[in-house]
C-alpha cells in the first residue's frame, strides 16, 4: 500500500503562475497577500495564481492577473521554473491518509497596458516599486526566494534587451552611414567627373566648329576621316559619363533653367524675349545637372 501511495501521490503537485508586471516608468506591481491569508500572510507577492487545467498558461495567467488587481498584462517570455523546498498537505486521501503534494511556481515577465488597481478580497494592498529596489521587498525563505530570482532574471532580460536593442539601432546607424558614404563618393565622383566635362565640352565645341564647316568634296578624306573619329569618340566619352545634349530647337519657347539668352541685335527694348530664333552654343546636361546652358537668341 505504501508504494501504492507514492506512485500516485508522484503524479500530483501544485503549480502556481505568477508574473513580474512592469509599467511605463520599470516598476514592478507587488500586492500584499491577505493578514488571514492561509499560505504566505501579510507578505508580499507577485499577481498571479493557480491555473485552471483545461486553459491556456498565458490567457490563464493574464486572467488571474485582471482578477486580482483589474489591469490588462501583456505576458511576454517566462523567467523560469521553481521547485519550492517545501512539500504543501493536499487533501488527496488514499486509504485514510493525506499525500503531500510538491510545489512549483513559473514565472512571467508581463507588461501592464490597461486599467486601474482594484486589488481583490485576497489582496490588501500594493506598491509599484522601482526594478532595481524591488527585490530589497522579500528575503531568503521559501514563499519569497523565487521573487529574488524572478526579479534578477527580469534585470537580466531586459538589460540583454536594451544592449539587443542598442545594437540593432549601431547596425542601422552604420547601415545610413555606409549609404551616406556612397553617396558621398558617387557625388565626389559626379562633382570630379562634371570638372573635367566641363572642359572637354568646349573642345567639343571647336570640333564641331571645324567639322560642320568641312567642305562635301573632302569629307572623305583621310585626315577628315580621322577627325570626325576623335570627335565621335569624344561625344561616346561624354555619353558614357552621363552627358546629354539638352534638345533646343528654332522656334522652342525660352527657359531660363536651360538656356542663356544673348542679346539679338534687332531687339527693341521693352519687348518679351520669348522663342528661340538661333542656337549658337549647344548646352549639356549630366545626371539631370545643367553642365553649360545653351546659348540662343530670342525675339
Amino acid at each position: 500500500m505504501e508504494n501504492k501511495k507514492k506512485e500516485i501521490a508522484k503524479g500530483f503537485f501544485t503549480l502556481t503562475a505568477k508574473a513580474v508586471v512592469l509599467n511605463e516608468k520599470n516598476e514592478i506591481l507587488l500586492i500584499k497577500r491577505h493578514k488571514d491569508d492561509h499560505h504566505g500572510a501579510g507578505k508580499w507577492d507577485f499577481p498571479g495564481g493557480n491555473l485552471e487545467m483545461v486553459e491556456d498558461s498565458k490567457e490563464g495567467l493574464e486572467r488571474e492577473i485582471e482578477e486580482e488587481t483589474g489591469l490588462k498584462v501583456e505576458l511576454e517570455i517566462i523567467l523560469g521554473l521553481h521547485d519550492f523546498e517545501k512539500k504543501y498537505k493536499k487533501n488527496f486521501n488514499i486509504d485514510g491518509e493525506s499525500v503531500f503534494v510538491n510545489g512549483k511556481g513559473v514565472r512571467f515577465l508581463g507588461y501592464c497596458k490597461s486599467g486601474e488597481i482594484n486589488l481583490s478580497k485576497e489582496h490588501e494592498e500594493y506598491e509599484w516599486v522601482p526594478l532595481e529596489q524591488a527585490a530589497a521587498k522579500f528575503g531568503k525563505e521559501d514563499f519569497e526566494k523565487d521573487k529574488v530570482i524572478s526579479i534578477e532574471e527580469a534585470q537580466k532580460y531586459l538589460e540583454m534587451k536594451e544592449a539587443t536593442d542598442r545594437w540593432k539601432r549601431a547596425m542601422a546607424d552604420f547601415e545610413n552611414y555606409k549609404k551616406r558614404q556612397a553617396e558621398e563618393r558617387k557625388e565626389m565622383i559626379a562633382f570630379a567627373n562634371l570638372n573635367l566635362i566641363s572642359e572637354i565640352i568646349p573642345v567639343m565645341d571647336n570640333f564641331h566648329a571645324s567639322t560642320d564647316h568641312i567642305p562635301k568634296e573632302q569629307k572623305e578624306n583621310a585626315w577628315v576621316v580621322g577627325i570626325m573619329h576623335i570627335q565621335k569618340q569624344l561625344e561616346k566619352v561624354l555619353e558614357d559619363n552621363g552627358v546629354v545634349e539638352i534638345p533646343v530647337a528654332v522656334r522652342d519657347s525660352f527657359n531660363p533653367a536651360t538656356m542663356e539668352a544673348l542679346q539679338n541685335a534687332d531687339e527693341k527694348e521693352g519687348e518679351a524675349k520669348n522663342i528661340v530664333s538661333k542656337v549658337v552654343q549647344k548646352g549639356y546636361k549630366m545626371g539631370g545637372r545643367v553642365v553649360r546652358a545653351a546659348r540662343v537668341v530670342v525675339e
